[in-house]
């Protein structure tokens, strides 16, 4: 990776893909393509990393992610994972409460705090690894102009003005994105009236321990453990409050005190925000893509919005990948808006209903609030739903041409990750499907006899992994392993699952079936069958 503050003294280069933003988002774009020899630039018209710790939440699928290519053990020291959840009523009652197992169905930690600048750092220093990428600062993007085979970028930088030639343009330009106005699309949805004081502060040897939600009607606010010293605290601006005033440190230490026992805090970094409910109405537009925060933006109250944008760089990478490599055209692109965006506007409503528990500051609406819960917390199903953390979806994308048709609930979920066992040891699943590469999956029985010719062909090219579960393998290139997970053996009988085929993103595309007939999702990659060479896992 080069990485340059200014202007380059000789012209840039042409890339395949350049990504607009150097935030979480944008560089976890950039590691994933790295991974596959694609050429990115990066762009970022700050001169640096912004070092603000905004997002404070992570999930199980950004943990995954961040093993999938090669930097969780980078961020897992910085980690505070599972504290308890609890919502709590003005008199300190439990309205809900959740207490995350060590370790989820996906193979990771479901639900933690984290330190952004620390992510940023570590996927900055990811990019070393790959000499294809380029991470230019102080560039910013003030044009785009688009034509059947490329993109063009005007940029502005401190030596002058400079452009870029790409294949593809990625936005990850965050909320106020520049690109998302040149690309001509618009956010629609709401903006809460209410706004809110976030305050990060390093507090000496406190003792905060768990994500509280105190659903005060005379002043709601969150309190989370932040790593380190650290601890955050958002507190419901109130009407007739000014932003001034909320900001004023005086203020901030009265309020903390007033609702904590702590006295002494040391104010790391404070901003009042509004929060927003509102998704892009076009997440692609010819060769250019929104993700993240550029193409959606929801309430923070179910801890998805950087996650949101996680999972927005891994569903387009593969798919840039593929187009870029030869093996699919470029209509699968269009499958990235088509999957993503129903299940965003799924967690924005979420998002809402936790925020409608939080926020009422009507004493009379409150009260009839802590009734419901305490009558549906009488139920144990609730309960045990509540303390699974089962408000927020599963992981899951909607229907394209990348995933089989039909009503089948089996497709289109994230592929859980069980421990699996070989000769060598005991490791997780992923361990043996790699970065951009597919897999097909076979619960006693050998997944590749499940496949016409077409799709083994197909697959072949792909560089598929072929993986027999406890059972034993009739072609060579089958790789065997044992699994004892009792919760993975569930979900296989609940399912009925026999063989599956498991896209590069860990979603599943597709059952096989024992007639082997060719697959529908791998239509579109027939041309893959005149490349020479496979993906490089």
């Amino acid at each position: 990776m080069v990485v340059e503050s200014m202007a380059a003294r000789v012209p840039l280069r042409d890339v395949e893909v350049a990504i607009v933003g150097a935030g979480p988002v944008g560089l976890m774009v950039a590691n994933l393509l790295g991974a596959a020899g694609i050429q990115v630039a990066v762009l970022e018209a700050n001169r640096g990393l912004l070092g603000l710790p905004r997002a404070i939440a992570y999930d199980a699928e950004t943990l995954r992610l961040f093993a999938l290519i090669g930097l969780l053990g980078d961020i897992e020291p910085g980690l505070i994972k599972n504290p308890h959840v609890r919502h709590l009523n003005s008199r300190g009652r439990i309205l809900l409460q959740a207490d995350m197992p060590a370790q989820g169905p996906y193979g990771q930690s479901s639900l933690g705090t984290f330190y952004q600048p620390d992510f940023e750092r570590v996927l900055l220093r990811g990019l070393e690894r790959f000499e294809t990428v380029r991470v230019l600062f102080g560039h910013q993007v003030t044009s785009l102009l688009q034509g059947d085979e490329e993109a063009v970028l005007s940029i502005t930088t401190r030596s002058g003005p400079a452009s870029l030639r790409a294949k593809f343009v990625v936005g990850c330009d965050g909320g106020t994105s520049r690109m998302r106005d040149l690309l001509g699309a618009k956010l629609v949805g709401s903006t809460y009236a209410q706004r809110w004081l976030v305050v990060d502060a390093v507090v000496r040897g406190h003792q905060v321990n768990q994500i509280s939600f105190y659903c005060d009607p005379s002043r709601p606010r969150v309190e989370l453990p932040a790593v380190g010293e650290r601890v955050r605290w958002e507190f419901m601006q109130l009407p007739g409050e000014t932003e001034e005033e909320l900001k004023n440190d005086d203020l901030i230490t009265k309020l903390i005190v007033e609702s904590t026992r702590y006295r002494e805090v040391e104010i790391e970094r404070k901003a009042v925000y509004t929060f927003h409910a509102r998704v892009a109405d076009r997440w692609r537009n010819g060769r250019g893509f929104l993700a993240g925060d550029a193409a959606h933006l929801m309430p923070p109250f179910a801890g998805q919005g950087m996650n949101g944008g996680m999972k927005d760089a891994v569903n387009l990478a593969w798919k840039l990948s593929s187009v870029l490599k030869g093996f699919a055209k470029e209509a699968i692109l269009d499958s990235y808006q088509l999957e993503r965006a129903p299940v965003v506007r799924k967690m924005v409503e979420v998002s809402r209903r936790l925020g409608a528990i939080i926020m009422p500051t009507n004493r009379v609406a409150a009260a009839f609030r802590d009734a419901v819960l305490a009558c549906l917390n009488m139920s144990r199903a609730f309960r045990a739903f509540i303390g699974r953390g089962g408000v927020v979806p599963p992981p899951a994308i909607g229907r394209s041409l990348l995933t089989a048709t039909g009503s089948d609930g089996l497709v289109g979920q994230m592929m859980l990750q069980p421990t699996v066992a070989t000769l060598e040891g005991s490791f997780p699943l992923d361990t043996f499907q790699a970065c951009h590469q597919w897999m097909v999956l076979g619960v006693g029985v050998d997944p590749i006899t499940m496949l016409s010719a077409r799709d083994r062909s197909i697959l072949r090219v792909l560089g598929v992994r072929s993986v027999c579960i406890n059972g034993r393998r009739e072609w060579p290139q089958t790789l065997e392993l044992q699994c004892n997970d009792a919760a993975f053996d569930t979900w296989l009988k609940r399912h009925a699952v026999r063989a599956v085929l498991v896209r590069p993103d860990r979603f599943i595309a597709s059952r096989l079936n024992m007639r082997a007939s060719d697959l529908q999702v791998l239509t579109a990659f027939e041309q893959s069958l005149d490349v020479a060479a496979p993906i490089a896992a």
